[in-house]
């Protein structure tokens, strides 16, 4: 599985030095407008701060029920990171600039036996191609940004809490009543947010500095199609000959079949069966044999082969395995 570190000098900055002081603290009431102000100035100076890379941790509570997420923005490597857990395991997406997205896809009972048929059951995650995929633009549309949460409808009167150590509180309720607390560091960087309502309970943390983030091992979305079509290869040669030979017969009209017909009906059903997977792939082929045909295709993971004959009998077409 792909990891995500974290400098040791990231929870040193002081963006992620926040510690309320409760000794001495000086407290004022502040407009909407202000509210608005001081804020937007907090997000602009957290920005900055978070140019080498950032990480924000959330955690949710609402009765028994809890929720986590981080979120980790690597700029250097042109990596995010978005982990989510909501109470079944932790799941994780990557994105990367330049390059595309690999989405999380274990929980999937079929792309589990498809790694275990290509011999890579520790594959987690299928790569998307995506070479216009910009960090800046993916961050903002999935990202906690400064921008988002410090700008974005804060308008409303409040307190700003000032401690000793130089770190503060900006406090404020919405419409709704949900209470809010922006924890800022000393340096004026973001630090952490509360938030309150109605049996619900939120926690989002920040922290600044150069995070080591890895893109996990995957498989191509093409090859996932692959795999998928190569699953189903036993039942699918299987239908093959089975319908061609059916269809065969029908065809006949209590005559005689005709080997050339037989030929003919078999390969379209496979030619129409192979269009059918999304991969692309010929993976059914038709040989000709004494009498008809042999139907088969071979996995080119598991090396197995499946094979039918389909062979005119009188006024029929019988079909035989092997």
């Amino acid at each position: 599985m792909a990891t995500v570190t974290l400098a040791a000098g990231l929870v040193a900055t002081p963006g992620a030095a926040y510690a309320a002081d409760t000794t001495t603290t000086t407290t004022t009431t502040l407009s909407g407008v202000e509210m608005a102000a001081a804020l937007k100035t907090v997000a602009t100076t957290s920005t900055a701060a978070a140019e080498g890379g950032w990480k924000a941790t959330m955690s949710a509570v609402r009765g028994p029920a809890t929720i986590s997420t981080s979120y980790v923005v690597d700029p250097g490597r042109g990596i995010v990171v978005d982990q989510s857990d909501f109470g079944s395991g932790p799941t994780t997406e990557y994105a990367a600039a330049g390059k595309g997205k690999y989405t999380y896809m274990a929980f999937s009972k079929n792309f589990r036996a498809v790694v275990r048929m290509m011999g890579r059951p520790t594959v987690r995650h299928m790569f998307q191609p995506q070479p216009t995929l910009k960090l800046e633009d993916h961050v903002e549309a999935t990202g906690p940004t400064f921008a988002k949460v410090l700008t974005e409808d804060v308008a409303y009167a409040g307190t700003k809490t000032v401690h000793d150590n130089g770190s503060a509180d900006y406090k404020y309720s919405d419409d709704d009543g949900t209470t809010f607390t922006m924890q800022v560091g000393p340096a004026g960087t973001l630090a952490e947010v509360l938030v309150g309502s109605d049996g619900l309970s939120v926690t989002l943390t920040y922290a600044y500095g150069v995070p080591q983030a890895t893109l996990p091992t995957a498989i191509s979305e093409k090859v996932w199609d692959q795999g998928m079509a190569y699953l189903a290869m036993r039942a699918a040669v299987k239908h093959v000959a089975s319908e061609a030979a059916a269809d065969t017969s029908r065809t006949a009209q209590g005559r005689t079949v005709k080997v050339a017909a037989l030929r003919k009906i078999v390969r379209s059903w496979a030619t129409a069966t192979n269009n059918n997977n999304r991969a692309g792939l010929k993976m059914i082929k038709v040989k000709d044999i004494s009498r008809g045909v042999r139907v088969y295709a071979t996995n080119p993971w598991t090396h197995e082969t499946v094979s039918y004959t389909v062979k005119a009998s009188g006024r029929k077409a019988v079909v035989k395995s092997g």
